[in-house]
Order: structure tokens, then sequence, then C-alpha cells
């Protein structure tokens, strides 16, 4: 009678890498963003801080860029930075804005917004 006994294995066992170094990636990612975050961030320059309170004290009223191209009253197809966008009353604008009327001016539409 024969009894079966475990034999070693022939071929050695082989390292992947692949999985080592992702660990180690994320590792030392998460290291470093850890360090940033203890540190802080630098302050900006007082050129910079300038310029941004200077921009902040500037009112941002400028024109939108968009051009209403049908409207029925209570909704339009419109154009706004090369994309075609269709509104109706109480739509937010990509530009942040919201649509509160179209009214026809001069023979074109425009839109009343708040």
């Amino acid at each position: 009678m024969s009894v079966a006994a475990p034999q070693p294995n022939p071929t050695p066992f082989k390292r992947r890498l692949l999985p080592w170094a992702g660990a180690l990636l994320l590792c030392g990612t998460a290291a470093a963003t850890s360090l940033y975050y203890l540190t802080g961030a630098k302050e900006p320059s007082s050129e910079i801080a300038a310029l941004a309170s200077a921009e902040a004290e500037r009112p941002m009223m400028r024109s939108p860029n968009f051009e209403i191209l049908f409207s029925d009253g209570d909704r339009g197809l419109m154009v706004y930075e090369g994309y075609v966008y269709v509104v109706r009353l109480g739509d937010k604008l990509p530009n942040g804005r919201r649509m509160i009327g179209f009214q026809k001016r001069d023979g074109n539409w425009a839109a009343v917004t708040l």
C-alpha cells in the first residue's frame, strides 16, 4: 500500500512586481499628500493678492455671449459658446442666471434673466 506524501514544488515562487509597485506608489502618494496637508499651502505673493483684491472690487457686469435663434414665448433655442441649448422659463442658463422670460425687441428675441 502506498501513501501519498506532499512533494516540493519543482518551480520556485516567482514574485510579481506589478502589485508591489502599485502599493508603493499609493503609499508614497498618501505620505506626500499628508505632508502637504500638515505643512499647509503657501501664502500667495503680494502681487497675486493685490490682483485678486482688485478683481474682487470690480463689478462682474458682462453682457452674455448667447444668441436666441427661436422662441415661442415659453421656450427658446439658444446658442452659447458654440453649444445649442433648449431653454424654458425657470431654467438656469450656462452663465449662472435664471431665465424668466422672452421678449421680442426690434424684431429679435431677447432673454429676460434674473
